[in-house]
């Protein structure tokens, strides 16, 4: 008869069964299971508390999420006269004002002269640039509070950023997709991992801990530990502050883009550029162990089969990194 934990079915039933000891070994067996199953349905409603309290985060932010809902109800063509209001909303705030200034005159746009006002900044940089920029604001507010024993922002922005150019090199031979919502992509794929780090500190560290004791990438001991990966609280985050389906949901699968439905082709290159820039700068592969996943990516993407060997020596003969991670203030 099929047993379940220890008992079998009729026992289950309570037919005719002498209930066991306390101190009866199988007794203590399925106690022992039966806590662990309460652990793990109150780590995963631990895990839901925290994506419902995530629409809160917008309250401690220089950008409020109204204006990113503005920045991106834009099209091209209303860009021109529109970015002048923006610009007036911008000027309002000074602390944002010495921001924006301050990353407009970084080498990494490299303008002819230096940029005095806010209007001439959004003006020449133009509206991708604009809604970057702004989501850089954000995220870069946000890690000022992060403890640095628990959490490298450093070492974080430089892959958020290598994998951001690797994946415009890869959108240059992908017809169809849009290089740059494809860097802004890259640049933001894991927020979620600030996210944890920043409002859930405990967590984040059992998280971190029970990833190198079982030796498993780190979304499958999220997903392990409270039923959820810094993919979809990355995702989640975004959607709150009203930015488009066309960046959370790429996001969102980049750990599993088959599910991204119309948005998987973004997933996997974003996943493609995360693999190799793991395996050839991070020199860290737990996060990605299928051996023979970049060049089934980049067969099925239909990328130079060269690729893989081309890509990175390419991206880090630009020097365009440093360049973006000093416009950001951070040692390249």
């Amino acid at each position: 008869m099929h047993q379940i934990y220890g008992f079998s079915q009729k026992q289950r039933l309570g037919q005719n069964v002498t209930r066991p000891r306390i101190d009866d070994p199988l007794h203590r067996r399925v106690i022992f299971r039966k806590n662990l199953r309460e652990l793990w349905v109150a780590f995963h409603a631990r895990g839901q508390d925290f994506l419902n309290e995530l629409p809160e985060i917008h309250q401690d932010l220089p950008v409020s999420p109204q204006l990113f809902q503005t920045l991106f109800s834009l099209t091209s063509d209303q860009s021109s006269s529109s970015l002048v209001d923006i610009a007036k909303v911008i000027e309002k705030d000074q602390g944002l004002t010495v921001r924006v200034l301050t990353m407009a005159n970084s080498a990494y746009y490299g303008l002819q002269s230096q940029v005095g006002s806010v209007h001439r900044a959004v003006m020449i940089l133009g509206l991708q640039e604009v809604r970057k920029l702004l989501l850089l604001l954000n995220i870069r507010s946000l890690e000022q509070r992060l403890d640095a024993d628990i959490f490298d922002v450093s070492s974080h922005w430089r892959h958020q950023v290598d994998v951001a150019h690797a994946v415009k090199i890869m959108a240059g031979h992908a017809p169809g997709t849009d290089p740059e919502e494809l860097f802004t992509i890259g640049l933001l794929h894991d927020l979620g991992k600030m996210i944890t780090a920043l409002y859930r500190p405990d967590d984040w560290k059992a998280i971190l801990a029970l990833c190198a004791a079982k030796n498993v990438p780190l979304f499958v001991a999220e997903d392990a530990y409270w039923g959820l990966d810094h993919a979809l609280i990355g995702a989640m985050t975004l959607k709150s502050w009203f930015l488009p389906a066309s960046l959370t949901e790429p996001i969102n699968w980049h750990h599993a883009p088959g599910l991204a439905k119309d948005f998987e082709v973004q997933a996997r290159m974003i996943r493609l550029a995360d693999v190799l820039v793991r395996h050839q700068l991070d020199q860290h592969s737990r996060d990605w162990p299928e051996k023979n996943l970049p060049a089934k990516d980049i067969r099925d993407l239909r990328l130079p089969e060269d690729l893989e060997q081309n890509l990175i020596p390419e991206m880090r003969a630009s020097g365009r990194t440093d360049q973006f991670l000093r416009s950001l203030g951070i040692a390249a």
